[in-house]
Formats: C-alpha cells, structure tokens, sequence
C-alpha cells in the first residue's frame, strides 16, 4: 500500500486538488456545483490525465505541474471572465483578444485576492520537484503501470459519462444538444467538458460544416421573413428626412432621474426625454461582443452570436444592412467613431455593411482625452461639422466611447460630489456618465445651430450595462433592487430616445423592445422594405417578442429567465409588472419561438444566409 502511494500519490493529489478548485468556481462565480458537476468534472480531470500513468514518476511529476499550471489559468481565467460577462470563455474568443487587450481595463476589478490562492499548489509542486530533481525513484513495470493507467481511463470514462447518459435517458434525446449559452454546457459537462466541445464545434464551424443552406432551410427561412414583414406601424414620416443614430457607451437606463445628495446625474437628458419618444422599457440584447454587438443589432437587425462578435469572426458576411438599404433610397452614410480603425474589424465591416464613409481616429482634430480616445463632447462636435458637409439626405451612425470601462475620469472636470458612494469605480462610471450627458446636449444645441435638428429623425440608445450592477455594490443599493425583475431591468434597460421631424411634443413610449428593434422602426417610419430583418418596429401595435442572448425573453407582460443549469423550458416566468414568480404557462406560448429565432440567427450569420436568401446561392 506504501509503495502504490509512493507510486500514484503525486496523481491522486492532483486530481483532488484540481476538484477543490473546481467546485471553488462555484462560489467564485455565485453559481451552482451539483452533484452531476461533481462527477463530470472528475472524470474529465482523469480523463485528461489518465496517460500519464504510463510514464515514469520523474517525468510524470513534471507533466502534471505543467498540466495543473494550465488547467489553474483556465478555471481563474473564466472566473474572472464570468464575473463581467456572467458566460465562460470560449475559442471564439482567441480572435478577440487584441481587442480585449486595447481596451480591457478594469480587469483588476475582476480579480479578488482570494483568486490567487488557486496558484498556491503550483509552488508547492515547485519546490517539490527541485527537492526531488537528484532523487531516484522506484518504478513499477510498464505493464502495471499501463494496467494503472487502464483503471483510471475505464473510471473516468464511467464518472464522465454516467450523469450524461442518466440525462439522456431521462430526456429521451442525444447527449449534448446544440445549446444557446455556454453556461448551459457548463452545468452539464463541466468546464473542461465545456472547453472540449467548444472547440471541436469551433473546427466544425470553420472546416467541416456545410455552408450551403439546404432548400428546406432556405424555405423555413423565408417563411419566417415573410411573416415577419407584416408587423408594421403606420406612423409614417414625410420625405426622406436625414437619420442620425447615436450609440452611447455602457449607458444604463437606471441613470435617467437619478440623483445622489440631490445631483442630478444627467440633467439634461432628464428634460430631453420629455420632449422626444422615450421608451423607458427598452432592453440591450448584447452578448460577448458588448459593443461591437450593439453596432451589429443595430445595421442588421440580427442577435448576436453566442460566443464571439461578428465583427471578428464573420466581418465578411452579407446582410440586409441599415446602411445598404438607407443608401438605395438615395441617402450618403457615415459612421463615426473616434477610435482606431482597424478596431473590431470596422474598417472592413463597416464597407461590408454599405457605409460611403468611416470616419475614426484620424480624422478628428486633437482634443483632451478621456478614458480611452477623444472625449464625446469634441467627437460630438466635431461629426456634426462633418454632417453640415454630407448631401442631404444622409445617415450619420455615431458611436460614442467617453464611458468605457475603466471608467477612468480626470479629478480637475469632475462637477459632482460622489464621495458617498463606497466605491471609486462606481463614482467614476457616474462622473463619465454626467459629462457624457453634458457632451450630448451640446451636440443637440450645435445641430439646432446648424439647421439640421428640427428636421431630422434622431435615435440615441445605451448600447449595454456597465458591469457594475451586481448586488450589494453600491449602484444595485440605489436601485433598491431586489427581485429577479428589479436585477433585470438595473442589467438590461437602456435608454431609446426618438425624435421624429418637426416634432412638437414628447412621449412615453412603453411598448417593451429590444436593439434588434431599431433598424425596422427606422426603416418603417421611412418607408422602407425591411427586406432580410428579424426585429420589428416599436411602433407597431403588436407585442414584441425580446430575446436575450441565453434564451431567456420577454413578452406580453411576462419575463421567462432561462435556467441555465437544466433544461430550456425549466426556466421561471414572472410578471414584469407585480415582478413576481407566475405559472410558466403564461411564458410556455414562446419558449420555441425565441430558441427558434437565435438558432436561426446563428445560422444564417454563420453560413452567409443573407446572401443565399438574396439568390447568390441556393441549392435545390
């Protein structure tokens, strides 16, 4: 018994701890660890590192320091990608991380003192191995050490695949469906189990699946857009007006009215929804991606993907664009952004989707930096000069950045007292928010000036949450949030303003909808065929179906949160306005259509369905 420690003691200690960190996930992250978690997570363990066993101990000592080092990075490196995304990593993201690297601060804020206890053992397993570099070792045969090795696979195998397979049975289906969260893979294969499919479903994207949609598919799909162009509004604009849409960084709806020691924290935006279309029931519907998401919502009318952001994976890929069409009816397009320009792609996406223009960096004069490029107020000003030299009509798509995480602000333009607030981050996304509102309302006043405001369609939208909303944080405290609706609407409502030509009074619009919404109320109110579009106008008398990236939704006065721990349809439906827990009937009525419409998103942005849809390629 001695001896077979001596022997296997170094892979059992391995296996146990990486199972303690593990379930560590669990608390680190608010989520469940069950017991089927248990068991898949060690099986996978074992199954990754069962060969080991065949080799000698010097040299199996090593391979699994090397192996516990990488596994550790994977767990805390979701950890901390959870803590802001509240979703795991994925390959897709490989491609990503320039992007997360330019503008990635704020990491410190995910990472706890208590995450790098998870490292511990890699120092201890350290000073180990450079006691023992000179010891010899006893050595078992390489049969029996092959025979050790069989029992560890044969016992991975079983721990793995038992809670699976008593899944299966009990849901009369395959394995692993096709999910629409990563989360949901998570709960049932665990993390590594997770990572394993991930990227094997990655390579069958890339390299093995069909691209080509089938004549069936091409003929669900068409069914789909055809239905769906029916749920239109009447309100109509005259002409062809000049469309300014305005994107504005991590701003949360929760924002407007607030005030902390009798500060208003956007005054003037408070007044401006009086006077405009103000849709306080609004929902983002971004993903991984965040803002580049939001962009893609926009032009395209399409969801995001599960893991990833177009822009980088697909950047090529034709749609129904915003712009496309704007400038069929005869319009000159531009987007701004005052950021680099070969960022998330948008040099090659935004002449994919049909701008005439990008206007970046580089093209705006100097002025004083705030977080991470030119502050809004001179972006602002300076794309409404560029404006006064489009042809009308035109369509200008602004993309602001001023309150990006980290939230960074210079001390010298801070205008208000927010040393009550416990947390500095939380104080700065406030100052940044507050300026921003003051950079908005001097953009209005310039396009007044300018003779463009009054007769122009003007839409301005938050583009996603801020990532500080968590409970017991000081922004969840003032909200006085406190049910599952009261966390819903702190993380997912932001701002819509609409302000339509020569517009006299303002409107509480509270129809409920989402970012995938905005291009057809665009398009509805100038006339103009949707064509290839999955969202509907906000106008349109018709409940809206909003659905979120993980497959939970909203609809007729009822929010279904998906359970991403089990099964899509054992989620909890609750009534938005008693923000209480009601029969799931009153959300079952949807369940497959919101499924339907993400799988049918990832579908054709993934295999060019636009494109094949429009006639390029149809195979019979």
């Amino acid at each position: 018994m001695k001896k077979t420690w001596l022997m296997y003691g170094d892979y059992l200690v391995f296996i146990l701890v990486l199972l303690v960190k593990m379930i560590i996930v669990g608390p680190a992250t608010g989520t469940y660890f069950g017991v089927n978690l248990f068991f898949v997570s060690l099986g996978a363990i074992i199954l990754i590192s069962f060969w080991s066993l065949w080799i000698s101990p010097r040299i199996r000592r090593w391979i699994l320091f090397y192996l516990s080092i990488l596994l550790t990075i994977l767990i805390a490196s979701n950890i901390w990608y959870y803590r802001y995304f509240t979703d795991l990593l994925s390959v897709a993201l490989i491609i990503q991380i320039p992007q997360m690297g330019a503008v990635g601060g704020g990491l410190e804020d995910l990472i706890y003192p208590a995450d790098f206890l998870l490292f511990a053992d890699s120092f201890i397993w350290a000073a180990l191995l450079w006691r023992d570099r000179k010891r010899s070792f006893a050595d078992y045969p390489a049969k029996r050490r092959s025979k050790a090795a069989l029992i560890a696979a044969v016992s991975g195998i079983v721990l793995f695949f038992t809670p699976l397979a008593v899944n299966a049975a009990d849901r009369d289906e395959w394995l692993v469906q096709d999910s629409l969260a990563n989360m949901r893979n998570y709960f049932k294969l665990g993390m590594i189990g997770h990572h394993i499919l991930d990227i094997g479903r990655e390579l069958d994207d890339q390299f093995i699946e069909e691209k080509t949609l089938s004549a069936s598919q091409l003929s669900e799909m068409q069914r789909f857009f055809d239905s769906n162009r029916s749920a239109e509004s009447d309100t109509k604009v005259e002409g062809k007006p000049n469309v300014i849409v305005i994107q504005l960084e991590s701003f949360q709806n929760s924002v407007l009215d607030q005030e902390i020691d009798g500060q208003e924290i956007t005054p003037f935006l408070n007044d401006f929804k009086d006077e405009v279309m103000y849709f306080p029931n609004f929902y983002h519907q971004t993903h991984q991606g965040r803002t580049s998401d939001a962009e893609f919502i926009l032009n395209t009318s399409f969801y995001p993907m599960k893991a990833g952001s177009v822009y980088t994976r697909y950047p090529d890929h034709s749609y129904d664009s915003l712009p496309e069409k704007m400038e069929s009816a005869g319009y000159e397009t531009a987007a701004f952004h005052a950021f680099e320009r070969t960022f998330w792609n948008r040099d090659e996406v935004y002449e994919n989707f049909g701008f005439d223009h990008f206007y970046s960096i580089e093209d705006f004069p100097e002025g004083d930096v705030i977080g991470l490029t030119l502050n809004d107020e001179d972006f602002f000003l300076s794309s409404v000069d560029r404006m006064v030299e489009m042809q009308d009509p035109f369509y200008a798509f602004l993309v602001a950045l001023t309150s990006h995480t980290p939230y960074d602000f210079p001390e010298e333009k801070k205008e208000l007292d927010l040393t009550s607030l416990e947390e500095e981050i939380i104080q700065n996304y406030y100052h940044n928010i507050h300026f921003v509102d003051q950079a908005f309302g001097s953009m209005v006043e310039k396009l007044k000036d300018e003779g463009i405001w009054d007769d122009a369609l003007v839409v301005a939208y938050g583009d996603h949450d801020s990532g500080l909303q968590e409970p017991e944080r000081d922004m969840a405290e003032m909200a006085e949030a406190e049910s599952v609706v009261d966390y819903l609407n702190l993380g997912r409502k932001v701002p819509l303003f609409m302000k339509l030509p020569d517009m006299e009074e303002g409107s509480v619009m509270e129809q409920t909808g989402g970012q995938i919404d905005i291009a057809p109320t665009i398009l509805s109110l100038l006339d103009l065929n949707k064509g290839y579009m999955m969202g509907n106008s906000l106008l349109s008398e018709d409940p809206r179906l909003t659905v979120f990236r993980e497959g939970s939704f909203i609809y007729n006065g009822y929010y279904y949160k998906a359970d991403l721990t089990s099964e899509r349809e054992n989620g909890d439906c609750y009534n938005l306005e008693t923000e209480e827990m009601t029969d799931k009937s009153n959300c079952s009525q949807m369940l497959y259509e919101a499924a339907s419409q993400l799988r049918m998103s990832d579908t054709i942005i993934k295999k060019n369905g636009v494109g094949q849809l429009q006639g390029q390629t149809i195979e019979e």
